[in-house]
């Protein structure tokens, strides 16, 4: 990186810190460079494209650093996922106007919404790897479950941290959470949870977040009635019962298909689908949605 830019990236850090995303101006970073505005635009385009840069470079480093306690072979698998959201929450500490511009910003407009959606993509992948290496291949077909129970408690300890000041230890943090995460798992065992987020509909949610590009109702929907399909036919039932909510299921695809289904239809043959215990929590998921015609 050559010195101009590595200075313009600093100087952007140091005012979106002090200022904020929207206060900041491309003139007072090219100021504070000692460099002309136009000299500025020659290595980011924008200010949405510094923005990002910046963030992607902190990101980069995060996640250099988590791979690198990885690889330590002299952790348990435990420590180094103490380690690793112990990373999650200095990352956020120490860029504190990071959550500070993913609040207050307009996700859903702009150049920079597509970024916000590849960023929660990225630290949904790496809970998901460092969940897997913690708890073993066996918790796979509910580790979408577990990702988001996780990623939920460390948000709000950020939050309290950030918002409320409250005076918390991080390594505290770190491994109160992963006792509940170990506790949530063997729970899961215990009871033989049926997993919410299936590993077919989170996998579409990650390739849209990734892509940075917001799921439409519509796939969304597809991506239900298939995993209700898929499902279905792994049932412990007899063929005939698996006909009859099959059949089912189709009639389901095309009702909603149309531009203006039939509610008491729809709702009838979830009812008849929802009966089966396992498919249940994906007709729960789908019932949400049934009534909304877009994203």
């Amino acid at each position: 990186m050559s010195i101009i830019r590595q200075n313009i990236m600093e100087s952007a850090a140091r005012y979106f810190s002090e200022h904020g995303y929207a206060a900041t101006s491309i003139q007072e970073i090219a100021d504070d460079c000692g460099i002309a505005k136009g000299s500025l635009y020659k290595f980011f385009q924008s200010k949405e494209d510094l923005f990002i840069a910046f963030h992607e470079a902190q990101q980069e480093a995060l996640y250099t650093r988590v791979e690198s306690i990885r690889a330590d072979a002299a952790l348990s698998l435990r420590e180094v996922f103490i380690l690793e959201t112990e990373c999650h929450f200095e990352f956020f500490l120490n860029n504190k106007f990071i959550m500070h511009d993913i609040k207050q910003l307009d996700a859903s407009k702009g150049p920079i919404a597509p970024y916000f959606l590849q960023l929660r993509a990225n630290l949904l992948k790496y809970s998901k790897e460092g969940l897997i290496r913690l708890l073993g291949e066996q918790f796979r077909p509910n580790i979408w479950d577990l990702v988001i129970m996780y990623n939920g408690i460390v948000r709000e300890f950020i939050f309290l941290l950030l918002y409320e000041n409250k005076p918390l230890n991080i390594k505290e943090i770190a491994v109160y959470i992963v006792d509940r995460v170990e506790e949530m798992a063997a729970c899961i065992v215990q009871k033989k949870t049926q997993p919410l987020l299936s590993n077919t509909m989170m996998n579409h949610y990650m390739q849209c977040e990734k892509a940075g590009k917001s799921i439409l109702i519509k796939e969304y929907r597809t991506s239900l009635l298939a995993n209700l399909l898929s499902t279905t036919k792994e049932l412990s039932i007899t063929n005939f019962r698996k006909e009859e909510l099959s059949d089912a299921i189709t009639m389901l695809q095309e009702e909603l298909a149309k531009e203006s289904h039939k509610s008491v239809l729809v709702h009838a043959l979830l009812d008849f689908v929802g009966k089966e215990h396992e498919l249940k929590p994906i007709v729960r998921q789908l019932e949400r949605y049934v009534c909304v015609k877009q994203a």
